[in-house]
């Protein structure tokens, strides 16, 4: 996985951080020279038999060594960890921070720390770091692929007091952060027609559609729960009960939607291509509407979703697509399918379905046999103006 990152370092908030290169000898610049000179020393001292070089060259080894012992006393001190504030996606540049502590009640001398998945090669010369001190740095990482990334170790690299060696010690825990799936991009109102157009009737015999600026029914009152609308609440009931009251509201059949998502058999880049393609339907949605949302993911570990499509809803499925496999053979595929229809006849179902499938294949779909449904996969998505891949989206 580290050669699918590549991350580049930024100035951090603390202007008194500077960018340095990294050296990996334990010997710097100036300690090769004073470790040649003491060398020099002792070999003129012995050869000219001059006690006093001697005598010198050895007290210069002896600095040295007192160097290395020294060098990385108070390193051990010092915590340092990655944050990463926002979701990190496959092909977009994303900014992390690394929160660098001292844990001690005394002065830390100055430092290096090095984040070996820069590309550049670049670390940072941290001041003197003083007693419960902490700081923040900021750096850019750009992941290729989707999946668990582990990045490297963060180093911390002392040379205190004279700077002539340098001591390297590593953070104690390798750190893993979850890339989500390349995202395309949808025309805004596309999907819902063709859903719209496909759909099967609903239980009054018309056709479920969508519909953006209809009024929902009005239920009732309920307490207010995290994740509902502000526009929801009721202030004068709110106010006479001393708590938040919120409408209890019934969605038109048509703006909740069921969406089967079917990688197939195999894992290949055709599956990458896919994986894309049904997050990209499901971070538009999620963005664009706040109705039901079931999503069925068939692949080796078969998974259901059934909530509120906001943005929250959304980030959890792609995190579940983001780690998803494509089952390995026809057995597991028909297992799946199986799973899959006893899950979602323990489930009231939307009446608008949507499936999307690696090909347009025209066998019987074992999970919608029941109830036909329209099938889109990548090619006709592209034909009728619904999606366009990240790879082209980038080109434009």
């Amino acid at each position: 996985m580290a050669d699918s990152v590549t991350v580049s370092s930024v100035h951090d908030k603390i202007q008194v951080v500077k960018e340095v290169k990294l050296r990996k000898r334990a010997l710097l610049p100036l300690g090769k020279i004073f470790s040649l000179f003491s060398a020099l020393l002792v070999f003129i001292g012995v050869y000219k038999s001059i006690n006093l070089l001697s005598l010198m060259g050895y007290f210069l080894f002896l600095t040295l060594f007192f160097n290395a012992i020294l060098a990385s006393r108070r390193l051990r001190n010092i915590t340092v960890k990655r944050y990463f504030p926002d979701q990190l996606y496959a092909g977009v540049p994303g900014i992390y921070q690394i929160e660098v502590n001292n844990v001690e009640n005394k002065i830390i001398p100055p430092w290096y720390l090095i984040d070996a998945s820069c590309d550049r090669g670049k670390g940072w010369a941290i001041p003197s770091l003083g007693a419960y001190a902490r700081y923040y740095l900021q750096s850019r990482i750009f992941p290729l692929h989707r999946g668990y990334l582990e990045l490297a170790k963060l180093e911390l690299r002392g040379s205190y007091p004279f700077g002539l060696v340098q001591k390297r010690i590593w953070a104690e825990q390798k750190e893993k952060v979850l890339v989500l799936p390349k995202l395309g991009l949808s025309r805004p109102g596309s999907l819902e027609s063709f859903i719209a157009k496909l759909s099967v009737l609903d239980d009054t015999g018309n056709v479920a559609q969508f519909h953006p600026l209809a009024q929902e029914e009005f239920h009732g009152l309920r307490v207010y729960r995290p994740g509902d609308s502000p526009r929801a609440i009721h202030w004068r009931t709110s106010a006479r009960r001393g708590e938040l009251m919120v409408r209890e509201l019934e969605d038109f059949p048509g703006d909740d939607l069921l969406l089967v998502v079917d990688p197939g058999i195999g894992n290949d880049n055709e599956l990458e291509s896919f994986i894309s393609f049904a997050a990209t339907v499901v971070h538009d949605y999620c963005r664009a509407r706040g109705n039901r949302m079931v999503v069925v993911v068939l692949d080796a570990e078969v998974a259901v979703f059934d909530e509120r499509a906001d943005y929250a809803f959304g980030v959890k499925v792609l995190r579940y697509l983001a780690a998803s496999n494509a089952c390995a053979s026809d057995l597991e595929y028909r297992n799946a399918c199986s799973k899959a229809v006893s899950l979602m006849e323990k489930l009231t179902l939307p009446p608008a379905v949507l499936a999307l499938r690696r090909s347009n294949n025209s066998d019987s779909f074992e999970p919608l046999k029941e109830r036909p449904a329209p099938f889109l996969d990548i090619k006709t998505a592209r034909e009728k103006g619904i999606y366009e891949p990240p790879s082209l989206v980038g080109e434009s």
